[in-house]
């Protein structure tokens, strides 16, 4: 059988290459292992993806992406990008690093990269551009800060983990936060750099310091009311208020009467195109959820986690070159496919090498995010890189220098860190959830 799940793997790998959708990659694949395997009846296959579907922790997904949509058609998110440009805008390459904190706050709330490159890039790249930022380098900067939605609650791929692995949904939250934060501190330190010799355009007037001080203060009671919806949410969560779900549920609530009465920017037709958005989203998401729950359950009782395990183990002993093998492995799978898939598929394979090696399953989840992450961006596949320079306008052969300067002098070294050092990802669960006392 084992040359069938190799098949089976090279069938998966190549419809993802030339381009088919993914939930239609995952239901051939399906099909070809039930087609050669020796399954009996199809009944419990069926019942194993229909029971997963109905998870009230998938429900918070579509929450998060009506939230993030809400933000971007209401003004909230522009306010917060006025807000941080008011902070750091006048500094040289100041506007990167309002790119890389306002990327990084609405994906966040968001869930999803995709949606903070579609939301931030189409408002802030054309600014940058104006501002003298080379094309390129501005939807590359986009592209590579929007993964920070992976890492940064509440995060859509960490409510799926904790789902499918067992693990608490709070800690796995908690988990890749140090990570993205030195992360983002290695965006900026980067920004500066490339930007050195950009002719950026620098405003005319410098305003003294009390003129910028009464900007930030005005920009700030803006942007105050949108700058609550994600206290809110984290303050729900982890003051055990609600659960992650219901937290959602409250974005929801709370952003559309800002968006429609407060700020005035959104009406209510609008928010028929938002639901109608996160609906088809929502369904892609349950389509591929459903027949991924078939083909993980189809692969547990074919061993092939084991014989994943095995074959590692056939390669070395050493749990430093086993744990680099299987951070290749996690970036191979972000290269291919999106977050959502990669961990419907990697995680139930993974988690038996992790348990191995002594792994705990909340610093795996920081693991899993990191290497996700670092993958959406790696060419020569990068769907979200593809994405940046279809929403920027940019030949991707220009985003390539910038990217490979993110991918290798601030991704790469982030990823080994949270592998090797598991204190990164475990400090925040300790300190507020008693993780592990």
């Amino acid at each position: 059988m084992t040359e069938y799940i190799l098949i089976d793997a090279a069938i998966l790998c190549v419809l993802l290459i030339i381009g088919v959708p993914v939930p239609l990659c995952f239901a051939a694949s399906v099909l070809f292992l039930f087609s050669v395997g020796d399954f009996a009846s199809s009944s419990f296959l069926v019942s194993a993806g229909f029971s997963q579907m109905s998870s009230v922790v998938l429900l918070a997904i579509p929450l998060y992406i009506i939230a993030g949509n809400i933000m971007s058609q209401g003004g909230i998110a522009e306010r917060l990008i006025s807000l941080a440009e008011s902070l750091v805008g006048r500094f040289s390459g100041g506007l990167g690093i309002v790119v890389i904190f306002t990327t990084a706050m609405f994906g966040a709330i968001s869930g999803m990269a995709s949606s903070a490159v579609a939301a931030i890039g189409s408002t802030m790249i054309p600014r940058m551009v104006d501002r003298g930022y080379d094309r390129g380098y501005a939807a590359s900067l986009v592209a590579c800060s929007s993964v920070l939605a992976l890492l940064i609650p509440p995060s859509a791929s960490m409510i799926l983990y904790g789902w499918i692995s067992g693990t608490s949904i709070t800690a796995s939250f908690l988990a890749p936060i140090l990570p993205a934060i030195l992360l983002m501190l290695l965006f900026c330190f980067w920004n500066w750099f490339l930007t050195r010799r950009m002719p950026l355009h620098k405003p005319a007037e410098v305003p003294s310091g009390r003129e910028w001080a009464a900007e930030v203060s005005l920009r700030t009671r803006k942007a105050a009311l949108g700058l609550v919806m994600p206290l809110i949410i984290l303050g729900c969560i982890y003051g055990g208020v609600t659960t992650p779900t219901e937290a959602a549920a409250i974005a929801v609530v709370y952003a559309i009467p800002l968006s429609v009465y407060i700020y005035r920017e959104m009406k209510w037709k609008q928010l028929y195109t938002v639901l109608w958005q996160a609906g088809k989203i929502t369904g892609v998401l349950l389509v591929l959820v459903f027949f991924a729950s078939m083909l993980s359950r189809m692969f547990t009782m074919e061993n092939v986690p084991q014989l994943l395990l095995s074959g590692f183990a056939g390669v070395s002993e050493n749990r430093i070159l086993l744990l680099l093998l299987a951070n290749l492995f996690l970036m191979l799978i972000g290269m291919f496919m999106d977050d959502v898939s990669g961990i419907l598929l990697a995680t139930p394979m993974l988690m038996p090498v992790m348990h191995q090696l002594g792994v705990d399953p909340v610093q795996f989840a920081a693991i899993v995010a990191t290497n996700l992450g670092m993958g959406l961006i790696t060419p020569p596949t990068a769907p979200i890189l593809y994405l940046g320079a279809l929403i920027g306008k940019a030949p991707l052969s220009q985003m390539l220098t910038p990217t490979f300067y993110f991918l290798f002098l601030a991704y790469l070294p982030v990823v080994l860190l949270t592998t090797f050092v598991p204190e990164l990802s475990l400090a925040l669960p300790q300190l507020i959830l008693g993780y592990g006392n």
